[in-house]
């Protein structure tokens, strides 16, 4: 988004001058609006009514049209169905004396694709074509937005937006590795599309036509990880009926994406080294060893090299992993991305939802681009989401974004320093204040993920296990 206080209203990214067309039959409001225009640098064209106005667009592009709606021969509403027949990428605004977002002039418009509805007279000019360059810029992004989706999507990156330097870093990276046959280590914070990432080179690699499978190392205990994994006989354990086919085996030929890996217990991660250094496993509970075809791609939110030092991962294991890593870059880190990722999660739910919003309001967009995104793209969906299934009007507003967005209060990241406040006073209980911080961290994420505990997980970048310790210790009610 183009800021208003570093770019002039009626200048393109190119430098060349945008070119709005005035359509108006009162020709003091059309020169009035001509020289308000050109003075912000828009090249600006005029037409005295609906016909005139047709007849112009067959013969010169125009990135905007401004039309008043009641008009002899040919009114705004009809000038309006010309022109996204002829110039469907112009963005067409009504203008009105008899202002009324409410009236059937105005529902008609919205149902034909009008932009916005400005008042006449208008109460602040500067405004008019501040609003003009910020439809223009919303265009743009949805441009781009297509234009990447298509690319990217065509290279097997479905659902992976971004067009930021380490976003294109990690794209080029994948597409150097994923013919070959090497594990892979993704990290990165949670919510950041580590098993996005870890399909898009799956869908790209030799081993395509087999399959991918997605194992959450975290979410099962350590005896049930093991029969998941390896499979188990009849007769095993309690409860093993019949024999059954480890997922390892289910991606035969195919990839594994072992997520959370940084959350397998020291026993299962010796079973996991030896799959990895002799591509055999054994089912439970079996004595025949079982040949492990497979590529393997873990994830982690942790940082493993430390948890080799503390001695809660193992050493060999981890350079087992770590052949190729891909770091993944937090939403914050990429702040120049956020526009064109809300605008991929409008477009999603406005479709799922059959919702026809127009876009997001320059107000709600700041708020989006402004907020530090401790849960990464995740959170950004979730709030998308929330604001297209509780937005009334055509586009989603700052109004309907969450309270820590509007409020101006983003989350700080747990963990990451405080600055420019007072020492505390003596009598001061560290470990009570700490307690209080972790409850209220976890409060909170439960109430921004609506109760599910998974999620409100991923959003403090903890394991489900650690969360729900948490939430035992502090004795919360779900």
């Amino acid at each position: 988004m183009i800021s208003p206080a570093t770019s002039t209203p009626g200048v393109g990214q190119n430098g060349e001058p945008l070119r709005v067309l005035i359509v108006d039959d009162e020709q003091s409001m059309r020169e009035w609006m001509r020289i308000l225009f050109q003075r912000d640098g828009f090249q600006v064209f005029l037409a005295e009514d609906g016909v005139a106005g047709r007849d112009l667009i067959t013969r010169e592009y125009v990135d905007v049209v401004l039309t008043d709606i009641r008009m002899p021969r040919m009114d705004g509403i009809a000038l309006l169905k010309a022109a996204h027949d002829i110039a469907p990428d112009a963005i067409v605004c009504m203008m009105t004396a008899h202002f009324s977002r409410d009236s059937e002039e105005w529902r008609r418009a919205r149902e034909h694709g009008a932009a916005a509805l400005f008042e006449k007279p208008f109460r602040d000019v500067h405004l008019v074509t501040l609003q003009v360059r910020q439809l223009i810029d919303a265009r743009r992004v949805r441009h781009e937005r297509d234009v990447l989706r298509q690319a990217i999507t065509s290279r097997g990156f479905v659902g992976i937006v971004g067009r930021s330097s380490k976003m294109l870093d990690v794209f080029r990276l994948v597409e150097t590795v994923c013919r070959t046959n090497s594990t892979i280590l993704i990290t990165g914070e949670s919510g950041t599309g580590k098993e996005l990432v870890a399909r898009a080179i799956h869908t790209q690699s030799l081993r395509r036509d087999h399959p991918f499978v997605a194992v959450n190392c975290g979410g099962l205990p350590e005896t049930l990880l093991e029969s998941e994994l390896f499979g188990h006989m009849r007769g095993a354990f309690t409860g093993a009926d019949s024999n059954k086919k480890g997922l390892i085996e289910v991606a035969d030929k195919g990839t594994i994406f072992l997520d959370e890996i940084g959350e397998m217990s020291a026993p299962m991660q010796v079973k996991l080294l030896r799959v990895l250094q002799e591509r055999k496993y054994r089912r439970v509970g079996d004595t025949d060893e079982i040949a492990a075809n497979i590529r393997v791609i873990a994830a982690t939110n942790r940082d493993l090299a430390k948890m080799v030092g503390d001695g809660g991962f193992r050493e060999d294991l981890f350079y087992r992993l770590n052949v190729i890593p891909i770091r993944l870059p937090a939403l914050r880190e990429r702040a120049e991305d956020v526009s064109l990722v809300a605008e991929h999660f409008l477009a999603k739910f406005t479709r799922e939802m059959a919702k026809p919003l127009e876009g997001i309001t320059p107000e709600a967009m700041a708020l989006l681009t402004a907020y530090q995104w401790p849960g990464n793209v995740r959170e950004l969906e979730n709030v998308v989401e929330r604001a297209v299934a509780l937005e009334t009007s055509d586009r989603v507003r700052a109004e309907t974004l969450g309270d820590h967005l509007r409020d101006n209060r983003p989350a700080t990241p747990m963990g990451e320093r405080s600055t420019g406040q007072a020492f505390p006073a003596p009598g001061f209980n560290l470990e009570e204040h700490l307690q209080d911080i972790e409850r209220s961290h976890v409060e909170r994420a439960l109430r921004q993920a609506s109760g599910v505990q998974v999620r409100a997980a991923e959003l403090l970048g903890l394991s489900f296990r650690q969360f729900r310790y948490l939430v035992k210790k502090h004795t919360l009610k779900i």
